[in-house]
């Protein structure tokens, strides 16, 4: 056979795993995205998309501090991390768990999804970010009252729902109004710092503290009893005391504590912890 007379054959090419979105796709999934601003909710809808295209194990999203399992899978053995941005503002990392190495079709599939959840992941995150301040107290960073009202109303739903213990305590201290008397506001504020801190080192990473104004203070402890109350009270005394700051100031501690009792609500703990709190306060006095 004459082989210059044959036509040679096209190379065979492997069929893509996927394919590129066109416009219309795009804009269908924008649209989903778009206006999701608590960002777990956001990622998942991301996520759902995404998994039409790419098998995912598992996917991790990390942002300064936090990290978040959005896709909670057996962590595959192919694993690759993504950085995320919003022209030149970073918006943390996404990590990829896969059961194969992602090809080149695939990753650049990630990368146009991680151009379509870029601008409402920003919107997301500064929605979250004012969304904290609001229910953050602005000097020492605790929660506020309104953060304390809305945690406390959910624990007790908690409590009512399962056989979870919940415990209030409230917290002051003794002789501050004589360091803003004598001191001036300044170095008020330094001991209301200062004594946030003690708190927050007293309690466990899963218990929350709040300062619902002046120098009143309340932890809610869940799941608690009495006893793990207990272990709190004599942390915060034992920090308090031996803190350097507050004794040169003078400054004490008085504390009452409530156990949430079938029926109860906000009011009806806030106040049983409060009347112990005055009663300590009293006896502190005598």
């Amino acid at each position: 056979m004459d082989k210059r007379n044959v036509k040679p054959q096209p190379e065979h090419l492997p069929t893509p795993r996927v394919i590129p979105l066109g416009a219309d796709q795009r804009l269908l999934i924008l649209q989903k995205l778009q206006g999701k601003l608590e960002i777990e909710v956001l990622l998942e809808v991301y996520t759902k998309e995404l998994e039409k295209h790419i098998d995912i194990s598992r996917l991790i999203w990390e942002y300064n501090d936090t990290c978040s399992i959005v896709r909670r899978g057996i962590s595959a053995s192919c694993r690759q991390t993504f950085a995320v941005k919003f022209g030149d503002t970073p918006l943390g990392v996404l990590q990829y768990s896969t059961p194969y190495k992602l090809d080149r079709d695939e990753i650049s599939m990630i990368h146009t999804f991680h151009r379509l959840i870029a601008g409402p992941l920003a919107n997301a995150i500064e929605y979250s970010r004012v969304k904290s301040m609001a229910l953050q107290d602005y000097l020492t960073g605790l929660g506020n009252r309104t953060s304390f009202e809305q945690d406390t109303n959910k624990s007790i739903a908690i409590c009512e729902r399962q056989d979870i213990g919940l415990v209030l305590i409230m917290f002051d201290m003794n002789n501050f109004k004589q360091v803003n008397d004598t001191y001036g506001h300044l170095d008020g504020d330094k001991v209301l710092r200062r004594f946030s801190q003690i708190l927050k080192e007293a309690v466990r990473t899963t218990d929350t503290v709040y300062r619902l104004g002046g120098d009143e203070f309340a932890a809610l402890l869940q799941p608690a009893s009495e006893e793990s109350a207990a272990v709190v009270l004599r942390r915060v005394q034992h920090l308090v005391k031996h803190d350097r700051m507050l004794t040169s100031y003078g400054i004490g501690s008085a504390c009452g504590f409530a156990e949430y009792r079938k029926g109860d609500n906000l009011i009806a703990l806030y106040e049983r912890a409060d009347r112990l709190l005055y009663k300590h306060k009293r006896k502190q006095k005598s």
